[in-house]
């Protein structure tokens, strides 16, 4: 067989082998649907990109956009109530993810109303919208958000900013190296972040906070009960139309600045340590120094007490104000 002969075959095994590859090969596009229970469980794995993921009426499952370029194909079963869908990545990329979620995934996908959601990623933003059965949205570098969703919500990244808006249910949402941005919750709300602003717009009857290295603004609406905590970090907290609510605070070298109803029926019990201070701006009520040590305390009540507010700081200030 001759030189040319060779190359002749090359390009024909070559061109075989194109006409077999599978219409999801890396980059293709993706077109797929099924029909699903009204409640189904919906869980979604993609490592890089982006995903929106929408609810809407009917019972259908649907995904469509371009798969990541360096996808090996991807899984979509569905089984006894249950529809899963997985991009598949090489296992050479695990732990050495390009940051670049540009090179990913961008994909559209369509769920029921009632379904229960649960997506993972990694380097991935991901969105969610009107989900009612519930939501788990997790991704390491990337930003996470979800709007009127109702149920169970987590909404969690570790490099990226978390927005929730109009949620309904209990929701936990977290970040480390991040902002976090609620607007018009209700239910039950826990908030964590570690290095990152956190901005709530709520009227969950229950909030918790906790935040490391930054700052908060709390602007509650009826909240009944109120937890933060903060290191390094200063927590400015407006409780409105919140006639005897229950507030449990803590701060090390950071500041707790709380504004209440004049109205507000509660028992007060604040302390500063360590060079603490306490700034009452909600009555006439002064602290008193401790005989010994660099301690100041403050117990008074408003109303007939109803509510309780008990605030504590080591090297920090508490502050109170009136609406």
């Amino acid at each position: 067989m001759d030189l040319s002969m060779k190359q002749q075959l090359k390009l024909t095994v070559l061109a075989l082998a194109l006409l077999q590859a599978p219409a999801w090969a890396a980059g293709e596009a993706i077109d797929q649907s099924r029909n699903v229970s009204a409640n189904e469980k919906i869980e979604i794995e993609n490592m890089r990109g982006e995903v929106r993921i929408v609810a809407v009426q009917g019972n259908k499952f649907s995904v469509k956009g371009t798969l990541d370029e360096k996808a090996e194909g991807y899984e979509l079963t569905s089984e006894k109530g249950v529809t899963r869908f997985q991009v598949k990545m090489p296992r050479s990329l695990y732990g050495g993810w390009n940051s670049d979620k540009q090179e990913g995934s961008d994909l559209t996908i369509e769920v029921p109303v009632g379904s229960e959601l649960k997506f993972s990623g990694v380097n991935a933003n991901v969105s969610a919208f009107g989900v009612e059965g519930g939501a788990k949205l997790t991704t390491v570098n990337g930003a996470v958000s979800g709007e009127k969703l109702k149920g169970d919500i987590v909404l969690e990244t570790v490099n990226g900013q978390i927005n929730s808006v109009n949620n309904a249910g209990r929701l936990h949402l977290t970040t480390v190296n991040g902002e976090i941005n609620d607007k018009g919750s209700s239910g039950s709300l826990e908030v964590e972040s570690v290095n990152g602003e956190i901005s709530l717009q709520s009227s969950a009857r229950e909030v918790e906070l906790e935040v490391v290295n930054g700052e908060g603004k709390l602007d509650l609406n009826g909240t009944e009960r109120l937890e933060f905590s903060s290191v390094n970090g200063e927590i400015r907290a407006v409780l409105k139309n919140s006639k005897k609510p229950k507030v449990s605070a803590s701060s090390v070298s950071g500041a707790s600045r709380l504004t209440l109803d004049a109205d507000v029926s509660a028992r007060f019990d604040l302390e500063a340590s360590a060079g603490g201070d306490i700034d009452n701006g909600l009555t006439d009520d002064k602290p008193t120094r401790a005989k010994y040590g660099p301690r100041r305390h403050l117990e008074f009540r408003t109303g007939s007490g109803e509510g309780n507010i008990e605030i504590s700081t080591v090297s920090g200030e508490i502050e109170l104000k009136k609406n």
